[in-house]
């Protein structure tokens, strides 16, 4: 799913459907929040926008946000990960709804299953974590997102990074590809 990494680091997504997938549109308090953000001291050097824009609108109003500071896009990450592999990273998270902390069935499991190492509390997995709210949002993703691909690659400022794998490796990638937009 794309991400855009831009030369100035908010995440100024918009607000979520019942089914937990994104809502399509820039808004006027959306494009407030970029335009605000974007002009701040600490994002003068660079920023990174994760998982915004989320469509080929929201794409080209970003652009000409950014046309008016006399900025452009750097890069936009296309991590590539198979559907199996969203599906199961998503749908074996657990919450505790009392300390907010997460664990994964699978991959940072708690001592004991079900139970909060920090506080005790019964795990949960969220309604937005379940396999057929995950299945409504990829499909979404397909509809409304992926599109953003060929929008992008168009502009040659795409790369796909392999997103599969464990999370230190993807970072290792995802660092490779953002030192090169560092040193400019």
């Amino acid at each position: 799913m794309p991400d855009a990494a831009l030369s100035p680091s908010p995440s100024p997504a918009g607000g979520r459907g019942e089914h937990g997938e994104p809502l399509a549109r820039l808004d006027g308090i959306d494009r407030r929040l970029i335009d605000e953000r974007i002009d701040q001291a600490d994002a003068k050097g660079g920023f990174i926008l994760d998982g915004f824009p989320r469509t080929v609108q929201q794409a080209e109003e970003l652009g000409r946000i950014l046309e008016r500071r006399s900025l452009g896009l750097d890069r936009v990450i296309n991590f590539r990960v198979s559907r199996h592999d969203i599906v199961k990273r998503l749908s074996g998270r657990r919450s505790c709804g009392k300390c907010q902390s997460v664990f994964h069935v699978d991959f940072a499991p708690p001592r004991t299953s079900g139970i909060c190492d920090r506080c005790g509390a019964e795990l949960i997995q969220r309604s937005d974590d379940k396999p057929e709210t995950i299945e409504a949002r990829l499909k979404v993703y397909d509809e409304q997102t992926a599109p953003l691909i060929a929008y992008y690659q168009g502009r040659q400022v795409l790369t796909d990074l392999d997103g599969s794998g464990v999370m230190g490796d993807v970072y290792s990638r995802l660092t490779q590809v953002l030192s090169g937009i560092q040193s400019k």
